[in-house]
């Protein structure tokens, strides 16, 4: 199947007065929490009847009339193109060999600043094909809302020119979503407790923390960023408290900051028939089943696979009824672990099929390092399973210790062992810890709550935007509503 080419427009969907016209800008329409929200948003923003488009790094399907793909640097500009068709020819002459080195000559040869800049440790933000977005629309966003500018993981040069927040944030509202403190930092997306991000970094201890750098130029990267913030007009929101109290304490000029909380869709993750999920995904319907799910879990330096593979272990060799460990996110043949099963379901598609993942499992495990609100928790909670989880980032506004699941220190294996089969040994227990969870969704964590924050939150936008008094061109100030 092929691409619709970036180039094409896109016609509105809807004349109407009240609606808006919202782009969204993310890495990939299938990739982690982050990227997950916005194409969620986008499709309920269509869905009740604004002009929505949404602005994707990369996309291994055919586009959809409303959605528009950032062309990589490869794309923009003769000399690249030919220089792109010089390197392929080049690797169909050598059967593929020597990939690697190839590309990053081709790079050099193509793009010597970029090729010395990162070679310097400076982040990239050349990225062209981001320049080029709003022209491909007939008529002009209302607002625009950007999520994770970092994912240099979904695409070698990223898919974001920072530098253009400025320009675009004078072209109209700009609501950054942030998902992650790297807006913070010198280079990486979690700090993972390391507190020189405050300080301006430098001297850091992990280069190779994602988005890896070569050599330490942290401090040059933490200071062009806030000079970009500073020569900005704009809105943030975050998912969490926790998440804002970072961007609170380094004094973000944001013109107006607000909390609003990722949502699960409680319509379709909700409590079901455990027996006859597992029939539907090939499950064994005898064994204990602990559910994990994360983008590459084994690989993901933030989802902590050594700790499920050591709780995997201890499980196994515990007395209790056998248990199968989930992994969804992440594939390959399945892993003994003592008595224990490491089952990797691969990636999910579709919601409903996702949702008998949860409904099958006896407990939801989130042994996460970092992590700011994830949508999975919310959705086990939704599910009525109950949460065993780590007290990181913003997890603890979801998960009330002992009230709907239980929060465990970062490494500590015993805790995890021990709440996990605390939960597995004790149904009448898990049955209402469960419930609880899906109480606290109903009340605080619904999508569609989430949906009609940004939609009021956006519509204000415009209308300040165009009132005669320009008031949304006011100066950034430290408000903050939850």
């Amino acid at each position: 199947m092929k691409r619709r080419p970036s180039s094409t427009r896109i016609e509105t969907t809807s004349d109407r007065a009240s609606s808006l016209r919202i782009l969204q800008m993310a890495g990939a329409a299938r990739a982690g929490g982050g990227e997950q929200v916005a194409v969620r948003l986008h499709q309920a923003y269509r869905a009740r009847g604004h002009s929505a488009w949404l602005a994707l790094g990369r996309s291994d399907q055919r586009l959809a009339p409303d959605e528009l793909l950032v062309a990589d640097r490869w794309q923009m500009g003769a000399w690249p193109r030919a220089m792109d068709r010089a390197r392929r020819a080049l690797l169909r002459l050598s059967g593929g060999r020597g990939q690697a080195r190839l590309l990053t000559l081709f790079e050099a040869l193509t793009f010597p600043r970029v090729a010395w800049s990162l070679h310097a440790g400076l982040e990239d933000f050349t990225q062209p094909g981001s320049h080029a977005i709003l022209a491909h629309l007939r008529t002009p966003p209302d607002v625009l809302q950007l999520h994770n500018l970092h994912a240099r993981w979904l695409r070698r040069e990223g898919f974001f020119d920072l530098t253009l927040l400025s320009a675009w944030s004078r072209r109209a509202p700009l609501v950054l979503t942030a998902h992650d403190p790297w807006l913070l930092t010198g280079h990486c997306a979690h700090p993972l407790g390391c507190p020189r991000w405050r300080i301006g970094c430098g001297h850091c201890p992990d280069l190779d923390l994602y988005p890896a750098v070569r050599r330490d130029a942290t401090a040059a990267n933490w200071r062009r960023k806030r000079e970009i913030y500073a020569a900005s007009r704009l809105h943030l929101a975050t998912p969490s408290r926790w998440l804002m109290s970072m961007f609170e304490e380094a004094d973000f000029p944001a013109i107006e900051r607000r909390v609003i909380p990722n949502g699960a869709a409680s319509d379709v993750f909700r409590p079901g028939d455990q027996q006859a999920a597992r029939r539907t995904l090939g499950l064994d319907v005898h064994r204990a089943i602990v559910l994990v799910v994360a983008n590459r879990l084994r690989t993901n330096p933030w989802k902590g696979y050594d700790w499920v593979r050591e709780v995997a272990e201890r499980l196994g060799a515990s007395e209790g009824r056998p248990v199968d460990i989930v992994c969804v996110g992440d594939e390959g043949p399945a892993q003994p672990a003592g008595q224990a099963h490491l089952v990797f379901a691969g990636l999910v598609e579709g919601e409903q099929r996702m949702a008998d993942y949860y409904r099958a499992a006896d407990v939801y495990f989130h042994p996460s390092r970092a992590d700011t609100f994830p949508l999975a928790v919310l959705e086990a909670m939704s599910s009525g399973i109950p949460v065993v989880a780590t007290a990181v980032g913003g997890i603890p506004e979801q998960v009330q210790d002992g009230e709907n699941g239980f929060l465990v220190r970062p490494g500590d294996l015993e805790a995890m062992t021990a709440r996990t089969r605390e939960v597995l040994d004790h149904p009448d227990r898990a049955r209402n810890l469960g419930a609880r969870g899906r109480e606290i969704v109903e009340q605080k964590f619904r999508f569609e709550s989430q949906v009609q924050a940004y939609l009021e939150w956006f519509a204000e936008l415009r209308e300040k935007w165009n009132a005669p008094s320009a008031g949304a061109r006011t100066e950034p100030t430290g408000m903050t509503r939850d």
